[in-house]
């Protein structure tokens, strides 16, 4: 801390009665109408320094002096000494001053005495900070008026803040000239500006009570965060406002652009001044749709309810007779629960009641999501989704996931843990629609329980290796499942056949209505049984043996399932030969009564790891490593289709007379579902894993000599096959290969399999085709031993750059590198730079860009880029079938510092067309960036459509500042160029239309 002393500029030995501000006069003496006081700091750092320095005076006067002088203040008397920090002691007036300069006091006799801080001035007392380039205290009135910089380039306004203790409401003013009371702690700013929530409060004059309460002359009210002297693109101007609590009061109201009046005009006014949820209404969203006609969207009305829950009624009208209503509810209490219920219903009607094509329907959704801790161990998770139809979330939602999506599906889970014993325990129900073909699977309720691994013989604080029994390990699986499968009748199928009636029958049951109704289920499905109930039980043991001399690890196993069942199936062939050829019926019927299918296995694994190490070198890549990871495990499990087990049934006609198959043996079928088995379903299978990794170290050497190693990984690959000796034929199965690895930014998957057998050509003439044979392929040609029938590669990766640089386009002063945003919709930037007096090139450049020192024009452009491509195959024969070749991207980047673009693309190379497509265009308006405009388009496809939207950012005035062209249809001057773009972009990758292929 600097030591406070007299000027060195001022004489050394004054007479007794003064302390010269300014030397002596010119007949020596010194001038004696007042006295002055200067203390300065002997270098350039901050001086700071308390109320107490007031006491210097004291001490530098004489007595007669003393006795002339005004009294100070009490509210401006420090109680004691400051301490050594420069800073008043805790049982000091808590008033502390800092300056840069000095601190000039001045004590007149004829008027109160009154003191200036100069220089990076500032004043804290209880909670309020006053900061200016000077400061002048009123010793009499505890008044003080701040000044800011006379230099132009200084840019110090004067500023004012006040806390607002621990329930918030802290106020922020600067403006040309401040004054402010310590006794009444009540102040006025002129030329003032201050921010409430996200917007700016301006005015000619503003005082400031010390309840926070705001009386404001001339007042303008903008969101935009304009530096002083510069207009707001847009502003509320009124003669009159106070601002008080949450909201802001006002008289006559009037919006102006820049300082252009418009027409909108009002008696008065009510602005919120308050962040958060708070009740009001909702601006809809208005457009044209082509079959629905002129519409009003997602209007409705806002409640706050409370802290923990809120509501959201929105309603949406079409002119030809359709409307929609949303209420959204919500609920959330931190640490403890989080939701919403969103429901939909939608009447949709398309044409007039004469009209032949007149459609009048009537859908909806339900849309619930819950999560709750109800204990540190038990948890609720919910995330429902219901729809009266299979394309209701296609047709009516924005989103572009809900546009490609195939299904939907629904869980609700409660999870319990007890940590201590290993134990855990789930209920849930789930429910999976397919929205292609309208089957729906349902398990209702679905239980499980399992028991982590322990070791039953496990010795506590034993003594040396564990004995054999005690690496014995186990553990514990129960399933409980109520399952609904709904899987309805082809319509078109029963359209052909002539049944025509019945078609429409089946096509009005909805999902959610036979399951509630047997006979609309049988009526929809051709089932009688609607759920399926069964309980399964598993209980593995395991053990682990290490025999080090050779690096191998013995895992022998045993399994045990036991399926429980409420009821079982019985088939019965009625045999027809009245006529010349014979015929065959089979009827099945339901036999309840409890049923235990038991079944187990047994197996042993073996694993090892081998390494190898190869001297090469390329470049800074040193050496290559690779470990090999081979595994070999036997299983065993009886033949379970045998009648000791139970588990197969003769199939007999209906006077007890067994089916024989070609070979004269009985047919038999499994009691379950009811298929034929054919054979044994005895298992030995010998199963093979080879895992492969494959290393290299790159070693760097830096200037000092020091060596630099990283361990890089090349490439993963894997193969699998087994072999099952109780098998008829084809014993070898299939052998899979997969392949990982990085590159760069690329991430590359691959998978392929391999059939060893051969094929063998059967038929003559068109119906000449291939057959698979028992027949290995190594026995015919040993150079191609196995041959490819599946193949899949996956190619995915996602680059940025720029590094959030100024780009190209900036205005002037905003020099180039300075850091940015994004500029999308909601998101102000923070100003990267104003240009503050300068002259050249910043005051008179142009806004097309901006250049480097050497004069080059800045491309630093921030952006990102991601892409997906898939490509696979399968070749079952000599032909290639399921061809598939798609690409997905996503791109995004800032043209300039105010425009940015965003997307999402794909195309289908095989069918040579473009998939969903969307592009957003957005653009900061203003210089002070407080309106965004916003271009979205969908060029083709089912869901074209574009919009256009001008608004301001801040969430307070957003609804009610903008204007929205939205374009529903496919109409338009756009949408006959997306179908251009679309069929221009087939043409040149395929070279023809829609569903041409590629060679």
């Amino acid at each position: 801390m600097p030591r406070l002393e007299p000027d060195s500029r001022r004489p050394a030995h004054p007479p007794p009665h003064a302390i010269c501000a300014r030397g002596p006069g010119r007949d020596g003496s010194c001038l004696s109408h007042r006295l002055v006081t200067v203390l300065r700091s002997p270098r350039p750092d901050r001086l700071t320094v308390g109320l107490g320095a007031l006491l210097v005076f004291a001490l530098l006067a004489p007595p007669g002096a003393a006795q002339d002088r005004r009294a100070i203040p009490d509210s401006a008397r420090p109680s004691q000494q400051p301490s050594a920090s420069g800073a008043p002691n805790a049982d000091a007036a808590g008033v502390e001053f800092a300056a840069s300069d000095s601190l000039v006091i001045v004590t007149p006799p004829d008027s109160a005495d009154h003191g200036t801080l100069h220089g990076q001035a500032q004043m804290s007392y209880q909670g309020a900070t006053l900061k200016a380039g000077t400061i002048e205290m009123n010793l009499k009135t505890s008044v003080l008026e701040a000044f800011g910089s006379p230099s132009d380039t200084a840019q110090t306004r004067p500023t004012f803040e006040r806390g607002g203790g621990q329930q918030g409401g802290g106020q922020s003013f600067t403006g040309e000239t401040l004054s402010y009371s310590l006794r009444t702690k009540r102040g006025r700013v002129v030329t003032a500006r201050t921010q409430q929530q996200d917007g700016y409060v301006q005015g000619d004059a503003v005082k400031a009570f010390e309840d926070s309460t705001l009386f404001v002359q001339e007042g303008r009210y903008t969101t935009c965060d304009c530096p002083p002297g510069e207009t707001p693109s847009y502003s509320l101007r009124s003669n009159q406002m106070k601002v008080d609590g949450e909201w802001v009061y006002t008289g006559p109201i009037h919006l102006y652009l820049f300082d252009i009046p418009t027409p909108l005009w009002l008696p008065f006014g009510f602005l919120p001044n308050v962040s958060g949820r708070r009740s009001g209404p909702l601006a809809p969203n208005y457009g044209q749709d082509r079959e629905k006609g002129l519409f009003l969207r997602n209007w409705g009305w806002y409640f706050a309810m409370n802290a923990y829950t809120d509501l959201q009624l929105q309603a949406s009208v079409w002119s030809k007779g359709s409307f929609e209503i949303n209420p959204i509810f919500r609920y959330s209490k931190r640490y403890n629960y989080d939701g919403s219920v969103d429901l939909t219903y939608r009447r949709t009607q398309i044409g007039e009641e004469e009209d032949p094509d007149f459609t009048n329907r009537h859908r909806g959704q339900l849309q619930w999501q819950h999560s709750q801790d109800l204990s540190p161990t038990a948890s609720i998770r919910g995330d429902i989704n219901l729809a009266t139809s299979t394309d209701f979330a296609r047709r009516n939602s924005n989103n572009y996931d809900d546009a490609v999506s195939q299904e939907i599906s629904s869980n609700l889970r409660y999870s319990k843990s007890w940590p201590g014993s290993g134990k855990n325990l789930n209920l849930s129900a789930n429910q999976r629609q397919q929205l292609q073909s309208g089957e729906v699977s349902m398990t209702l309720p679905s239980l499980s329980f399992s028991q982590r691994s322990f070791k039953p013989f496990e010795v506590e604080q034993a003594v040396g290796d564990d004995r054999w029994f005690e690496k014995i390990t186990t553990s514990y699986d129960l399933s409980v499942d109520n399952s609904y499968s709904f899987s309805p009748r082809d319509v078109e199928q029963l359209r052909e056949q002539g049944d025509s009636l019945e078609a429409d029958r089946v096509a009005d049951i909805a999902w959610y209505e036979a399951l509630v109704d047997r006979e609309k289920y049988r009526t929809a499905t051709g089932d009688d049984e609607q759920f399926d109930f069964s309980a399964t039980h598993q209980i593995p043991v395991s053990a682990s043996f290490r025999v080090n001399r050779y690096n191998l690890s013995l895992s022998p196993n045993f399994r045990y399932n036991s399926d429980w069942r409420i009821s079982t199936l019985r088939r019965v062939v009625d045999r027809d030969t009245t006529a010349e050829d014979t015929t065959r019926t089979t009827e099945e019927r339901r036999v309840q009564g409890f049923y235990a299918r038991r079944d187990f296995s047994t197996g042993i694994s073996a694993n090892t790891e081998l390494y190898g190490l190869f001297p090469i070198r390329v470049g800074p890549f040193q050496g290559l490593r690779h470990r090999v990871s081979p595994s070999l495990s036997f299983s065993y499990s009886p033949n379970f289709n045998a009648p000791f087990w139970g588990r197969t049934r003769p199939l007999r006609y209906a006077n007890g007379d067994p089916v024989l198959n070609d070979e004269g043996d009985p047919v038999r079928y499994d009691i379950l579902n009811g298929n034929r088995v054919r054979g044994s379903n005895e298992q030995r299978t010998l199963s093979f894993r080879l895992d492969n990794e494959l290393e290299t170290k790159r070693v760097r050497v830096d200037s000092t000599g020091e060596t630099d190693e990283e361990t890089i990984k090349l490439l993963d690959f894997d193969l699998d096959t087994s072999y099952n000796f109780t098998a008829d034929a084809f014993k070898l199965s299939d052998i899979g290969l997969r392949a990982r690895t990085s590159i760069r930014d690329f991430s590359v998957r691959s998978s392929m399999t391999f059939s060893p057998y051969a094929l063998r050509p059967t038929g003559d003439g068109d119906g000449r085709r291939l057959r698979r044979v028992d027949r290995y392929m190594f026995s015919e040609s040993p150079l191609t031993p196995v041959r490819l029938t599946r193949f899949s590669l996956n190619l995915s990766s996602s680059f940025e750059g720029g590094g959030g640089g100024s780009g190209v386009g900036t205005r002037p002063g905003i020099p180039s590198g300075a850091g940015g945003g994004t500029g999308r919709p909601g998101q102000q930037r923070p100003e990267q730079g104003r240009s503050s007096g300068g002259s050249g090139a910043q005051q008179g450049g142009r806004a097309s860009g901006t250049r480097s020192q050497q004069g080059y024009l800045g491309t630093d452009i921030p952006w990102t880029l991601s892409f997906d491509f898939n490509y696979s195959f399968r070749k079952p024969r000599k032909q290639i079938e399921g061809q598939t070749t798609t690409l997905n991207t996503r791109f995004s980047f800032d043209v300039t510092p105010r425009w940015s673009l965003e997307g999402r693309t794909g195309y289908d190379f095989v069918q040579n067309e473009l998939a969903t497509t969307s592009i957003n265009l957005n653009r900061d308006i203003g210089r002070c960036r407080c309106w965004v405009m916003s271009f979205s388009w969908v060029p083709f496809g089912a869901r074209q459509s574009y919009s256009f939207s001008l608004q301001v950012k801040s969430g307070q005035l957003s609804q009610l500042l903008r204007l929205q062209i939205p374009n529903s249809g496919r109409g338009g001057p756009l949408g006959g160029f997306g179908n251009r773009l679309r069929n221009t972009a087939s043409s040149v990758a395929g070279g023809g239309g829609p569903g041409s292929s590629i060679p």
